[in-house]
């Protein structure tokens, strides 16, 4: 009987021709010589013969753009998945001089802010940075203030760092200290030479104080003027340009009553009267332990995600809040594009789940379930504390992993929109946030599972791909019981707007925890892909889509609608949607941010130093307060804080 997962499906050509329906019953491979927005797919008789029915099904699409000037997607579809032979490590990318010297300036001890706009590589200088710092024998904590950004850098959330809950703010300053005198916590902290925060635009100025103060109470109780952060380096990394800090000041940092906003919630009082505390004050550049720390502050310039300079400039000027020019908005609104299968960008995740369900629900084609395989390595013996690791949901994933990015469940199916989630070959363009087509399926075939690099196990080089890094011996052996766990073993074939095609298999993510090796491991193993008719605002930072949609009429937070616009690598495969005002969201920016980046109006950083030895500091009490806005940017033009 023929397999199902030797199915794939051609669409229209560029000429125009009829699509080609191909079922190849007893080959391994499956072509697909091009798919177009137009395509139709065809549905299929009977899942378990492999023929594909003699109806044929529209595929659901965003409307396209047929202007004057549109981009053409590539013709001819490249197949590359049998290269996992060669032995070069193509997920990760080379370091430009900027970010090399970067990585010199954290290796020498120095407290460091460093910052720039989307794209620029912040995540990759992260990584290269605890790379760098272990292989000097420091101990690195990575942590960020969700869930689900604190898994992508491999790192844990502030509150599992520090011992805490979000209900512990309940409490007050001295009781959340006691809390880190437990055994473990403690330990951990002790021992924590470097701490790394990624993503400190949405940490609050008193959680990073709350960190602050335990730290210097775990690591040098007694101590009438003990160092920032209890004397470990302190590197924090963000864009406070983008998304702000989420329910600022809910509690009181001295005793932890529930603040009240007032009526235009830019103040919240304590019922203790402690306060109040200023809505504009959230930002962890106004906090104490900011001061303390006196970073060196240092903005990577160089943009790798758009190559488009005037597109740039726009970018620059969105992130900044400057208004565009009458011009500048006739081409953002009106530029030919081409965004067939594009990807929608919304700011609530109910809109993102409807409009993916919708689409999801009008393919005819067969659904194929993949459950994620989680497991959690736990050291009982070196790590005690860690055992509500183990607890699992009802549907038997691991709580701990809820927030991460690879979904519990995969539902996949021919003609679906996807989105990749890993970076899968960088030299071919196929990085996080690829989006493709579901063309096909493949046949499970052991002899062309990842290998982990130093493997011995027999399998054929020329197929057979390659799993670089920590842990990918671990990796390997998930990869291969993930398949055996699964219902229908079959691999999806994703066919990405670039024009090449590759055969998806399963990633292993592995997350390291404790004090000391041998270290606890929380992985999880799914095929990392997404539905990509639509993602949350949120769920995107960080990806790289060549076509995406956004309609600026929605509701956006502060910062939003530059997230949703640096998603794009260019004009080209950029289509805004809704009234031209949407793009003023925001406009004059943050006063406070600006401020205190210490920007001029020029949009243009060309001429400016990236690493800044005297940064300009940010002192609340110099910011002049007036109805015109714009006067604290021309106080950032003309003085510098010694002349105030």
């Amino acid at each position: 009987m023929a397999s199902v997962a030797h199915q794939e499906v051609s669409g229209r050509n560029d000429e125009g021709c009829a699509p080609s329906l191909v079922a190849y019953e007893s080959d391994t491979d499956y072509s697909c010589d091009s798919f177009d927005s137009d395509v139709v797919l065809s549905s299929m008789e009977a899942w378990n013969e492999a023929r594909i029915a003699n109806s044929v099904n529209a595929q659901p699409t965003h409307p396209s753009t047929h202007e004057q000037g549109q981009v053409k997607p590539p013709q001819i579809a490249q197949d590359f998945s049998a290269r996992g032979g060669e032995r070069i490590d193509n997920t990760e990318p080379n370091l430009c001089q900027e970010q090399q010297d970067l990585i010199d300036l954290i290796a020498s001890g120095r407290n460091v802010f460093f910052t720039g706009s989307a794209g620029c590589g912040k995540s990759t200088v992260l990584k290269a940075a605890v790379r760098k710092l272990q292989d000097m024998g420091r101990t690195v904590h990575v942590v960020a203030p969700t869930g689900r950004a604190a898994l992508q850098v491999n790192g844990a959330t502030t509150w599992t760092y520090m011992g805490w809950t979000p209900d512990n703010l309940r409490l007050s300053k001295n009781k959340l200290i006691d809390l880190v005198f437990r055994k473990h916590v403690r330990k951990r902290l002790k021992n924590t030479d470097v701490l790394i925060i990624d993503e400190i635009s949405m940490v609050e100025n008193h959680h990073l104080e709350r960190i602050n103060i335990s730290m210097k109470a775990a690591r040098r109780w007694g101590e009438d003027a003990a160092p920032p952060f209890g004397g470990v380096q302190v590197i924090v990394t963000g864009d406070f340009c983008q998304l702000p800090p989420v329910k600022p000041f809910e509690h009181c940092i001295f005793c932890g009553q529930k603040t009240e906003a007032n009526d235009y919630e830019t103040e919240f009082d304590c019922p203790k009267n402690h306060g109040p505390f200023k809505e504009r004050e959230k930002w962890a550049f106004m906090s104490e332990a900011w001061e303390e720390c006196k970073f060196v502050y240092v903005e990577l310039k160089q943009i790798h995600r758009q190559k488009d300079q005037d597109f740039l400039k726009m970018l620059r000027k969105c992130r900044l809040g400057i208004s565009f020019s009458r011009e500048e908005t006739e081409i953002l609104m009106n530029h030919p594009c081409h965004v067939t299968n594009a990807t929608r960008l919304f700011s609530t995740k109910e809109e993102v789940a409807r409009t993916n369900t919708d689409n999801f629900r009008k393919l005819q084609t067969p659904i194929v379930k993949y459950q994620s395989l989680d497991e959690f390595n736990w050291c009982q013996d070196t790590h005690p504390y860690l055992k509500h690791y183990n607890n699992r949901s009802p549907d038997g994933s691991l709580v701990q992993l809820k927030e991460h990015r690879l979904e519990r469940q995969v539902q996949l199916r021919i003609g679906m929109i996807v989105v990749l989630q890993v970076n899968l070959d960088l030299r071919a363009g196929l990085c996080n946030g690829s989006q493709g087509i579901i063309c096909g399926f493949e046949d499970y075939d052991p002899a062309k599972l990842p290998r982990a690099k130093s493997s011995t196990r027999s399998s054929s080089a020329a197929e057979s791909a390659t799993i670089y890094g920590d842990y990918a011996s671990l990796k390997e052996r998930q990869v291969e019981r993930f398949m055996a766990g699964q219902e229908m073993k079959i691999w999806p074939r994703v066919l990405f707007h670039n024009g090449q095609k590759r055969t998806i298999y399963a990633e292993c993510t592995v997350n390291s925890f404790g004090h000391k090796e041998p270290y606890s491991l929380l992985h999880r193993t799914q095929i990392p892909l997404m539905a990509a008719w639509a993602i949350s605002i949120h769920k995107s930072q960080g990806m790289t889509l060549d076509r995406v949609i956004v309609d600026v009429s929605k509701a956006f937070e502060e910062g939003q609608v530059y997230v949703a616009l640096s998603r794009a690598t260019g004009l080209h495969g950029l289509k805004i949607q809704g009234s031209q005002e949407g793009l003023s969201v925001g406009r004059g920016g943050n006063a406070d941010v600006q401020l205190f980046s210490g920007r001029s109006l020029d949009p243009d950083p060309g001429s400016r130093p990236y690493i800044l030895e005297r940064p300009m500091a940010f002192r609340s009490q110099l910011t002049v307060r007036g109805e015109i806005a714009n006067w604290l940017i021309v106080l950032c033009l003309l003085t510098s804080p010694e002349q105030c």
